[in-house]
């Protein structure tokens, strides 16, 4: 069954308790500024010539991992994270990885934030080895000038934590240092 994904639209009551706005400095293109859940902890990966890779993870346990890979354009390319863009390499994505899901049809759904859209898909792994996750929810989103590659790995279906996550890619901005 193809998980819906209602979270796209509503306004999501926050479970996981208290936020705090963390500021990842991004090489060339400002900071990018998550407002995070302060029990999550967080991995942060910069350097100039590789993109940065951030990785949240829940304080205890292993329920969720979510991964965020921040892209920039070096070439000031106009387009670059543009909605048609952007859903495009999304439905390319989950074809990609629909032959090992349940799911027998792709479900891509837009998610729009104060400042930024994106495109994502849920699907469920169908033969998850031991240790892995069961659950994905993929897709991209542009935020300023920047597109956020994101993967969330869950271990259950309706996941506060992951609810949270989408919250926070919603609110996502970028600011100048």
């Amino acid at each position: 069954m193809i998980l819906v994904m209602t979270w796209m639209g509503i306004n999501l009551v926050s479970a996981a308790g208290p936020k705090a706005v963390r500021k990842y400095p991004i090489p060339e293109h400002g900071i990018l500024e998550l407002n995070v859940p302060t029990s999550w902890k967080g991995n942060y990966k910069s350097q100039k010539d590789t993109p940065t890779t951030i990785i949240f993870v829940p304080a205890k346990g292993n329920d969720f991992k979510i991964l965020i890979t921040v892209l920039g354009t070096k070439t000031g390319e106009q387009d670059f994270n543009n909605p048609a863009k952007i859903q495009a390499l999304v439905k390319q994505d989950g074809q990609r990885i629909l032959p090992k899901a349940v799911e027998t049809k792709l479900i891509v759904q837009q998610m729009r934030g104060v400042h930024n859209i994106g495109y994502f898909f849920s699907l469920t792994d169908k033969a998850p080895n031991p240790g892995e996750f069961r659950y994905l929810t993929r897709g991209r989103m542009g935020v300023g000038n920047l597109l956020l590659n994101v993967t969330l790995l869950y271990r259950v279906k309706d996941s506060e934590s992951i609810k949270e996550a989408l919250s926070m890619l919603r609110e996502a901005k970028q600011s100048v240092k």
